[in-house]
């Protein structure tokens, strides 16, 4: 220390900062520096993270879409062809049903010619009524009087199946023959179903 005669003792001390407080001044810096591109990154990891789950949510979505159009796809498959059998085992039942009738009723001939003569426009010579054996008694028994009237001749056919006959005369044919009733319904239902089948 001087003295100086006016002077008060001078003494030079110049602020300095010491290590630690330096130290402590970067240390703040780099941490205030971290938190930013702490933040900054989270924000960027969340814009990303983001982007990349509706991507894949979009994926998934398109996958699920995917996978329910195949299934009511397999299930319209599926119900048709459930309606499909259950059509046929419908006709069966009806074919076999129909059989046991003209088995039990052998009487069933009489309103399949009735309606194949009503189906014909006009009747001419010679007109015949084609049917099984069996059946010709039957029609001789209920309507001999009233076909004989009509100029109608039963004419007897073993490979005529029961219940059903052949109704001609000489411009007109009538098939009224199980097998080809049978097959109209069948067509009509859009099924194939052979009478002959069991």
């Amino acid at each position: 220390m001087t003295f100086s005669q006016n002077h008060s003792p001078s003494f030079s001390a110049k602020k300095t900062r010491t290590p630690s407080a330096a130290a402590a001044g970067i240390s703040g810096a780099l941490e205030g520096v971290r938190k930013e591109a702490y933040t900054k990154g989270m924000q960027e990891g969340f814009v990303v993270g983001l982007a990349k789950a509706k991507e894949y949510a979009a994926k998934d979505q398109a996958q699920f879409v995917s996978i329910a159009s195949a299934f009511e796809n397999a299930l319209e498959i599926a119900d048709q062809k459930v309606e499909e059998d259950i059509l046929g085992l419908a006709l069966d039942l009806a074919k076999l049903m129909l059989k046991t009738k003209i088995e039990v009723n052998p009487e069933v001939i009489l309103p399949v010619v009735r309606d194949a003569i009503h189906y014909l426009p006009h009747v001419k010579k010679p007109a015949r009524i084609i049917v099984h054996q069996d059946d010709a008694r039957i029609l001789r028994d209920q309507l001999g009087e009233e076909l004989s009237e009509q100029v109608w001749q039963i004419q007897e056919d073993p490979n005529i199946e029961r219940g059903g006959c052949l109704v001609e005369t000489g411009e007109n044919q009538i098939d009224a023959t199980n097998a080809t009733r049978w097959k109209r319904i069948s067509e009509a239902l859009a099924q194939s179903n052979d009478w002959l089948l069991p």
